[in-house]
């Protein structure tokens, strides 16, 4: 299943890219969906190439009408989730590509994209397309489905994340 979302964001894309390797901020995004940061790590600085991991658990119940049934029952209580986005050295406006893996293992579901971060005027522009494929007898291909449509909600919800996290003390603080 295809998958494609963009956000504007209102800050640089150095200072978003500062945000995306700092552990407080992931650790502060899944704790707002209920869940845990179980381990995060960077490879490489926001000046330079960088691999950010982060892996997660969230409550499968926070997502009911989402999954179904059959999918439930496999899945359990928690979902872990472990995304690995591998950013290119900026450009000389900051500007930088990249690529992501987000694989959900209790699902059997794994999304590949492609990451835009671009400068947008006095902030950026963060776009991922993708595929993702879930291979749960029966239900994967209708779980796929279902989960398309929330790419975007969470791309949303990301960039609303970083620009509040960055509007407080400018998250330098956080790093």
């Amino acid at each position: 299943m295809a998958f494609s979302a963009q956000q504007s964001i209102p800050h640089p894309p150095a200072a978003v890219a500062a945000a995306l390797a700092s552990e407080d901020f992931h650790r502060s995004v899944v704790e707002s969906f209920g869940g845990s940061l179980v381990s995060f790590s960077v490879e490489g600085s926001p000046e330079g190439p960088m691999t950010v991991t982060a892996v997660r658990s969230l409550p499968a119940d926070r997502i009911p009408d989402r999954v179904p049934d059959m999918a439930r029952k496999l899945i359990g209580s928690a979902l872990q989730v472990e995304q690995v986005e591998r950013w290119d050295a900026p450009a000389a406006d900051g500007s930088r590509a990249g690529t992501t893996t987000i694989t959900v293992p209790s699902a059997k579901a794994t999304a590949d994209g492609s990451l835009r971060l671009t400068a947008a005027g006095e902030g950026s522009q963060f776009s991922v397309d993708g595929t993702l494929v879930c291979r749960i007898p029966l239900v994967g291909s209708k779980l796929a489905a279902k989960a398309e449509p929330m790419v975007g909600k969470v791309v949303n919800r990301q960039a609303r994340a970083l620009s509040s996290w960055l509007e407080r003390d400018g998250g330098a603080a956080r790093g």
